[in-house]
């Protein structure tokens, strides 16, 4: 019976497995789907936190990991019809596949047993600690532990257990790889704020030999989205959209982090914690969250290792581990205010608006 079943194996789950097993906790990480796998992710590590984290948590990250080019100058903040604004943030460029697989045998090095290809059904209640119910090739299985971390993304298995009836909010992103032209700098991460869907917005960026095109916003708005940016990508930067994508995907992106702010909703019960997008550590004005998932993921596990030599419950040392985080959320909040404003108002300073808001972020994960 291991101590800690840690649910998902993307950069939270593995940094939680990591530092538990290193802990000398008997540890057990799921993942649903074989690794290496792909995963709708611009793949950017964008912060200084987050390079320091993998860093010393992991290491510098291998060659074979990043992609051409592997490293960005930073972003420009384009509104067509508006303008366009710089900001200069060195930048590590990946997929995530690799990135995610990379993390991933890090923790198992460390000690933690992987089991991929491994669904979770259901969690239960049993006596001191908790059943999971899984599915791997084709058979059920049963495992019990003391502590669980739910770092299952944003469709959480392991939240609905915690919470059956929440409601919660989400943001539709999809994602397309074409070959071809691109008519852009290269050396930078492309945003696009069109007056007539922002906050919703495009992205584009050349990751080796593809063109890389994310869409991003409510449900009821992306497909109005998606067929106006290609029409102006094609248009304006040389993207060919007549030929069949050589990948394609989507996810969703659960909107909590007003819910972290007023504590209607809590990252954790007991010893059932919840962390990355499961946690909704996601951030409210780029979206990224991969440094969050980091520092939820650390927090996680220094809850778990503290609450099993103690015998206290977890979620107590996790609340007061991630509370700076949702505190840095709540300060994040006027920006996303001001890029609303600033899009009714016309949007004249948009671009400028966007860029310091995503500068206040990176300044802080």
């Amino acid at each position: 019976m291991p101590d800690v079943i840690v649910v998902g194996a993307g950069p939270a789950g593995s940094i939680a497995a990591k530092k538990c097993a290193e802990h000398g906790l008997d540890t057990l990480l799921l993942e649903k789907r074989a690794l290496p796998r792909e995963k709708v992710c611009s793949g950017m590590v964008m912060g200084e936190i987050a390079h320091t984290i993998i860093r010393e948590e992991f290491g510098e990250i291998p060659p074979e990991v990043l992609t051409q080019p592997s490293q960005l100058n930073g972003y420009i903040f384009h509104t067509p019809g508006v303008g366009s604004q710089n900001l200069d943030n060195f930048t590590r460029l990946t997929w995530r596949r690799n990135l995610d697989h990379w993390m991933t045998q890090k923790a198992e090095a460390a000690g933690a047993q992987l089991w991929t290809g491994t669904r979770v059904t259901g969690l239960k209640e049993k006596g001191a600690g908790f059943l999971v119910q899984a599915e791997k090739g084709g058979e059920k299985q049963e495992v019990e532990a003391r502590f669980i971390i739910g770092a299952d993304g944003a469709t959480s298995v392991v939240r609905k257990f915690l919470y059956p009836g929440l409601a919660v909010p989400y943001g539709q992103v999809f994602q397309e790889l074409y070959r071809g032209e691109l008519d852009l700098d290269k050396s930078y991460f492309h945003w696009f704020y069109p007056m007539e869907f922002s906050p919703a917005m495009f992205t584009a960026h050349r990751k080796d030999d593809l063109i890389v095109v994310d869409y991003g916003g409510p449900s009821g708005v992306l497909k109005k989205l998606m067929k106006w940016a290609r029409e102006y990508l094609s248009q304006n930067h040389g993207v060919d959209f007549n030929q069949k994508p050589v990948w394609r995907g989507g996810c969703l992106q659960p909107a909590l982090f007003r819910a972290l702010i007023d504590h209607s909703f809590l990252p954790a019960k007991g010893n059932v914690l919840l962390a990355g997008e499961a946690g909704g550590f996601v951030l409210p004005i780029s979206g990224e969250g991969i440094g969050t998932c980091f520092r939820s993921g650390l927090s996680a596990a220094s809850a778990v290792i503290k609450a099993a030599e103690t015998g206290a419950p977890a979620d107590s040392h996790y609340f007061n581990g991630v509370q700076p985080m949702i505190s840095a959320f709540e300060e994040m909040l006027p920006w996303f205010k001001k890029v609303i404003t600033e899009t009714r108002s016309g949007g004249h300073s948009l671009p400028q608006v966007v860029a310091d808001a995503y500068g206040a972020t990176l300044r802080t994960f």
